[in-house]
């Protein structure tokens, strides 16, 4: 199979593994009960045939990778804002995320993986919190302070006695990223980010093998110029 054939075949394979995703839509899976309140350290997630990926300390996931602001819990005073929550504001000692007001973090996956779902322990919920999830069609969807979780917020400054971990369902959607953002005010305190990571997708191994024989090629031109 020449270079040219094989780019055909790649482009071919992207769209059918497009299509496939393309009408997906994701929500909160409330259907087994979930959020389960105090699940920090994910005793769910075997129901869920999901993994720890991502837990600011010791775990870190080969195929995912973190960009935002990381803070040690607990913080100081009585009304630390770290969590888990649970009817305790003592808070956690382990690090987790604090995203400050009006500022972006990114959870994503890497080397052409991507998560094909998702859960995370989300510590006092608040209305000006939001996540974005980035799908791998190029789509995006977005949830409010309220839709997160699939609950009230308690106003101003959300209720330091809640935590939960949520569980998304994906509808089959493949995500690429997902961005957690914190409108106009402090801050999205949230741990322990779970989830299954799938395989490339058929186009990008494509991609990949073109690449190695582009490489492949112009190496051999440049030994056949040599000599």
């Amino acid at each position: 199979m020449n270079i040219r054939t094989l780019a055909a075949a790649s482009a071919a394979l992207g769209l059918l593994a497009t299509a496939s995703v393309a009408n997906a839509a994701i929500t909160v899976n409330t259907s087994a009960g979930y959020p389960v309140a105090d699940d920090l350290f994910g005793t769910s997630l075997g129901l869920n045939n999901q993994t720890m990926l991502y837990d600011f300390d010791a775990i870190a996931n080969a195929n995912v990778a973190w960009s935002g602001n990381v803070l040690q819990g607990p913080q100081t005073g009585g009304s630390s804002a770290s969590p888990p929550y649970g009817g305790s504001q003592s808070g956690d000692t382990t690090m987790f995320s604090s995203v400050q007001a009006n500022q972006t973090s990114t959870f994503s996956a890497t080397n052409g993986y991507y998560l094909t779902s998702f859960s995370f322990y989300l510590g006092s919920p608040d209305a000006y919190n939001g996540v974005v999830f980035h799908l791998t069609d190029g789509t995006s969807q977005a949830f409010d302070g309220n839709q997160i979780w699939g609950g009230t917020p308690a106003s101003p400054g959300g209720n330091r006695d809640m935590g939960f971990r949520v569980y998304y369902d994906f509808g089959g959607a493949h995500v690429s990223s997902i961005d957690f953002t914190s409108t106009g005010q402090d801050a999205f305190e949230f741990d322990g980010l779970a989830g299954q990571v799938g395989v490339p997708e058929p186009g990008t191994w494509a991609l990949m093998i073109l690449g190695f024989g582009g490489a492949g090629a112009m190496l051999r031109r440049r030994k056949m110029a040599v000599a």
